[in-house]
């Protein structure tokens, strides 16, 4: 019997970067909202200790981040083998700075612990992503949340509902190289969720990714008309929210033929 899961993705409300940590991550400060745009995964039990991937995305059915999550949970929780053949679906773009190769682990890992019946702790389950990637945690719970620390410190908010416009851009961004280049000052701003409701937010790396991906850039510009648009995470994926589908239709109709534009509600 297959085991079927939607991956969510998510987009950065804003995002701030605090240091550079002893491990070599990043403290940061952010909200997550969790949008409909979904992977799909379905997870089949083999009788031998082989996984594949078979995925839309040719590219990850060899290097993937679902191996990661599966070795991980075999070496810590069990059992000794593990065979699935696996079929992924990617709707979330790559690179997009949407959290799509963390919400793959997440539910893989949510997967493992139902399909083997091991009933590990949401604290353990939360460690365990945690090693995996910094975005991980937050999928485990998936819950719209403000983010510390490199991604482990994890508050639910409330967040009114919206709709939002997003121009997906044809680059792949790297996070690595993103944050390579950041130049991050000695004495940082710290932000509370007063400073998000006054608006006064931004995404630090906007600039950055801006001046690499002129093209990132004109979709910034281009839903700028219409309102304050947002980069989520490190690059890849601009994003307009609106009040209402209506809105949002109509912000998705005036824009420039030949845009990689979709229209998305939170969740």
């Amino acid at each position: 019997m297959p085991y079927h899961y939607k991956c969510p993705s998510k987009i950065n409300l804003f995002l701030n970067v605090l240091n550079k940590r002893p491990d070599g991550y990043h403290s940061i400060q952010s909200i997550f909202q969790l949008i409909n745009l979904y992977d799909s995964l379905k997870l089949s039990l083999r009788n031998d200790d082989k996984v594949t991937i078979k995925c839309n995305k040719k590219e990850l059915e060899s290097d993937n981040i679902i191996f990661d999550a599966i070795d991980l949970f075999k070496k810590k929780h069990g059992p000794k083998k593990i065979g699935l053949d696996i079929i992924l679906k990617k709707n979330i773009p790559l690179g997009s700075g949407l959290g799509g190769g963390s919400s793959n682990a997440a539910s893989t890992l949510l997967a493992l612990n139902d399909i083997f019946e091991k009933n590990i702790s949401m604290s353990r389950l939360l460690k365990l992503a945690l090693s995996i990637g910094s975005d991980v945690p937050f999928f485990i719970r998936n819950k719209n949340a403000w983010v510390e620390g490199r991604g482990e410190v994890i508050t639910e908010i409330f967040l009114k509902p919206h709709w939002f416009v997003i121009i997906f851009s044809k680059q792949k961004i790297s996070t690595k190289k993103m944050y390579d280049l950041l130049n991050i000052h000695s004495d940082p701003d710290i932000y509370d969720y007063d400073d998000f409701i006054s608006g006064a937010l931004c995404n630090v790396f906007e600039n950055i990714t801006f001046r690499r991906y002129p093209d990132i850039k004109k979709s910034f510009d281009l839903l700028s008309e219409y309102g304050q648009p947002r980069m989520s995470g490190t690059g890849g994926s601009i994003f307009l929210p609106l009040n209402s589908e209506n809105d949002a239709l109509e912000v998705l109709s005036k824009l420039p033929p030949g845009q990689n534009a979709k229209i998305v509600k939170s969740l």
